[in-house]
């Protein structure tokens, strides 16, 4: 997510988001969220701390960072003036097609680490991408940046994720059983479907608890109350609409509970770090 102090570069093509930001971070964390996509990030300079599935994580110049769909983070904790990072988001469609090239048609693989350091390759990896994506003659060369993004995702997956070993543990797991049951409900939900228009009698049935007993368990185990989850998952489903529709931006923006264009941006601008305009013009995912 943006950060009024950094310099920030968007770049996109079909099945990803590339993200490079660089400058100095303030010390006000960034508050709970989650994206829809894979995120593989490589840390190039300076150091981070943010909490991920609860836990607080360092890190350095040279780890990468890696992140399932829908796995609640903060933002930067405590950092310093000069860091650098580039930052993949991976579309669940491409992730699917790697799984079935590679294993047949199976699950969806989640990583099983978080942060992993010593990895040369892959920051060399993920670099290349960013470098060969933001050259002037990018549009011309799609098969090379095709064949790049494969590089970084294949390479991700094979060594860091339980695409080959089903059974290891996802990151993303959620160890509460009733606040699980209610997460897995919320993500098995048609996508047409509003899930704010949720309530909070329903979901707290859904995991046979008392309403007040479900959200302090919730916002625990989860990372953030029941509310920001489902405005979180409205906009990441807004997300996509604007890279995979034709529908214009206030139709969109109706369409997941705002009144407004202008409401619809800001809070589109806080999580995404771009407004629904720039996001839009990254081209189809």
């Amino acid at each position: 997510m943006a950060r009024a102090d950094l310099h920030t570069a968007f770049f996109g093509g079909r099945g990803f988001t590339l993200y490079h930001a660089t400058g100095a971070h303030g010390s006000r964390p960034l508050t709970p969220h989650f994206h829809d996509e894979y995120l593989i990030c490589a840390q190039l300079a300076g150091h981070e701390e943010c909490h991920v599935a609860g836990r607080l994580f360092s890190f350095d110049p040279g780890d990468v960072v890696l992140m399932n769909p829908q796995q609640v983070h903060t933002g930067n904790a405590r950092g310093s003036s000069d860091v650098d990072y580039i930052t993949l988001y991976v579309d669940r469609r491409l992730a699917l097609g790697l799984v079935e090239d590679a294993a047949g048609p199976r699950c969806a693989p989640e990583f099983t680490s978080v942060r992993v350091t010593g990895r040369v390759e892959l920051v060399s990896a993920i670099t290349a991408l960013h470098d060969l994506v933001r050259s002037d003659n990018a549009p011309g060369r799609t098969l090379e940046v095709e064949a790049a993004l494969h590089n970084v995702v294949s390479h991700a997956f094979t060594e860091f994720s339980n695409l080959r070993e089903p059974l290891r543990r996802s990151t993303n797991r959620i160890a509460h059983r009733k606040i699980a049951r209610v997460v897995d409900y919320i993500r098995g939900l048609d996508p047409r479907i509003d899930p704010t228009t949720l309530s909070l009698d329903e979901l707290a049935s859904v995991a046979e608890l008392s309403k007040y007993h479900f959200l302090r368990q919730f916002a625990q185990v989860v990372g953030m109350t029941p509310g920001a989850y489902l405005r979180t998952l409205r906009l990441c489903q807004a997300a996509r609409e604007l890279r995979t529709s034709r529908r214009s931006i206030l139709e969109i923006a109706l369409g997941a509970g705002f009144a407004d264009h202008p409401s619809f941006s800001r809070a589109f601008a806080r999580h995404m770090g771009m407004t629904p305009s720039q996001y839009q013009a990254l081209g189809p995912l």
